[in-house]
């Protein structure tokens, strides 16, 4: 099923409000995140990046790469910031050092530890004086350590996590690629037979006296706030329906439904948009009195629909779509 939450932020793709949904990268902590999509979503909701997710891979959404970031294996955060690292004990304050050695009593050190007199430099190690274009003074810039004093030509490169501070090689980081997502042709055809279908419902209650609505959040008697497709009640006859709108609903669809619907009081309508459901689905609404409607690609509802052994082997309705955008 798609949420509530999700079809909103569908909704927003295909009226134009939102063109596209973005990454955001913090600055500072490197957290990613999509703002415009987590608004849309409710507490039953995957994450919003687990949402677009779940779309792309039903080619409702279509992606574009847009960043890649990486997780710290040890605590997860997001966001681990490139560094290079002491490769004895890996530490990442190193800083790149001029050093001379001496190469008659082998001293090493940075050029500002050998001290400078009136007749040249003086070796740390011997405390021999020597003059800076001494055959036997050699210079280079190598990494030195601050934490343990060892040197090195190269750092090792490290991914240090802004979180927990633990560095590690970047073999060990988890790549995480970043995307924007945008409606496909199809899928925009099928977020308006998803809308057609809900509208539909409101429409036809309204008629028959209820006061319906839709996306909305409805407490329970439980005090649980449910996010719902569509809600109607008529207070005069002391009736509510609740409503939920499917592709093709699952017997674990029809559950929840049906719990919803007995903590607002109200009767289960499930709206199957591809007009098939398993043979579970059927036999769970028969026996607790949830009806299932089908609907029309222009949101037309009738009682009749497919029940099948598996709805997975049929065509999504956006495969039909698609197969129909593609028809000469």
């Amino acid at each position: 099923m798609v949420s509530p939450g999700k079809l909103t932020a569908l909704t927003a793709l295909a009226d134009g409000s939102a063109p596209e949904y973005e990454p955001t990268i913090d600055p500072d902590t490197g957290a990613v995140s999509y703002p415009e999509v987590a608004r849309q979503l409710h507490d039953e909701d995957p994450t919003a990046f687990e949402a677009l997710e779940s779309l792309a891979r039903r080619d409702i959404l279509g992606k574009t790469f847009e960043e890649k970031v990486y997780v710290c294996p040890g605590c997860g955060a997001e966001g681990m910031q490139y560094t290079s690292a002491c490769p004895g004990c890996g530490s990442a304050y190193t800083i790149e050092t001029e050093l001379f050695e001496h190469l008659e009593c082998g001293h090493i050190a940075p050029r500002t530890e050998f001290e400078a007199s009136s007749d040249g430099l003086v070796c740390p190690g011997c405390e021999a004086t020597l003059d800076e274009s001494d055959e036997n003074l050699e210079r280079g810039m190598r990494h030195v350590c601050q934490d343990c004093d060892s040197y090195f030509e190269q750092p090792e490169h490290g991914l240090r996590c802004r979180e927990c501070t633990d560095i590690y090689v970047p073999s060990e980081g988890k790549e995480r690629v970043l995307c924007r997502y945008d409606l496909t042709e199809s899928g925009k055809r099928w977020v308006e037979t998803q809308l057609a279908a809900r509208e539909s419902m409101v429409e036809m209650l309204t008629e028959r006296g209820f006061e319906a609505s839709a996306n909305t959040t409805v407490q329970g008697e439980s005090g649980t706030e449910h996010p719902v497709h569509v809600y109607a009640e008529d207070e005069l006859l002391d009736s509510r329906i609740v409503v939920a709108v499917h592709e093709r609903p699952d017997r674990e669809d029809a559950a929840e439904l049906r719990d919803v619907a007995a903590d607002l009081d109200a009767r289960p309508v499930m709206i199957t948009t591809l007009g098939s459901v398993a043979t579970g689905v059927a036999s769970l609404a028969e026996r607790d009195d949830l009806r299932i409607l089908s609907a029309g690609t222009d949101g037309s509802l009738e009682r009749d629909y497919e029940v099948t052994d598996d709805p997975r082997t049929t065509q999504s309705l956006v495969q039909r779509i698609a197969s129909a955008v593609k028809q000469p």
